[in-house]
């Protein structure tokens, strides 16, 4: 296993350390921090020195391989991109039975619930984990995909996504909860007072089908 020299730098300013501290701390010489923190090569008792400075197992300090072993067959892709407009179909009839198309149309709470799950994303897992989310996408459609760190990695930030999507539509009920309730007295009839209340349930929708429509397959399939 490499050493990540990133999160070595990182754990090292977490503790308000210098490099000389680190060294002292370790055992080891000044020249040969500065070479991990560099290029992050580094002999078995050496990392396990680190691990115990720092106080973080030695998996944590590793360096994670951004490259994926994945097969790619053409019929797997079109059996995978078939089975997403299966779901998309799916979801469109029972949109066209609940009555016009244009009364589940929101896009403001569509939008909101995107930049906030990718916003915190940002937060959790930085803007590069925020990348990694989006260009996984294309995993959707992939046939085998062989288990590594970066794998588990990726499955970490959908499952994670998965709670974002539903904890920014709950915010979003609430806040749509709170308006209709202290506008009651500027809604003239009940069925006005239904569509308010319609338009505020939609928000539900939309993270349920982005969660349970792409990412917990995805996860799922990363995990696995």
């Amino acid at each position: 296993m490499q050493i990540s020299p990133e999160k070595i730098k990182h754990f090292r300013k977490e503790n308000g350390w210098s490099q000389e501290v680190l060294a002292k701390a370790t055992g080891l010489s000044l020249r040969t921090i500065q070479r991990i923190e560099k290029d992050g090569n580094a002999s078995s008792e050496t990392q396990l020195a680190l691990a115990g400075a720092l106080d973080k197992p030695l998996k944590l300090l590793c360096h994670v391989s951004e490259q994926i072993e994945v097969l790619w067959k053409w019929r797997s892709i079109m059996q995978n991109l078939i089975a997403l407009i299966v779901v998309i179909c799916a979801v469109g009839m029972l949109l066209l039975f609940g009555g016009d198309l244009g009364m589940f149309a929101d896009f403001y709470g569509a939008l909101f619930l995107l930049l906030f799950m990718y916003a915190c994303t940002i937060i959790a897992f930085s803007s590069h984990g925020l990348f990694k989310s989006i260009v996984g996408l294309k995993f959707l459609f992939s046939s085998e995909i062989t288990p590594s760190n970066y794998t588990k990695h990726l499955a970490t930030i959908y499952k994670k996504q998965l709670a974002f999507l539903y904890g920014g539509s709950f915010i979003a009920f609430v806040v749509g909860s709170v308006s209709i309730l202290s506008n009651l007295a500027n809604i003239e009839t009940m069925a006005e007072l239904g569509a308010a209340w319609a338009v505020n349930l939609l928000i539900f929708f939309y993270a349920s089908v982005g969660a349970e429509g792409v990412l917990r397959p995805l996860a799922t399939k990363l995990s696995s």
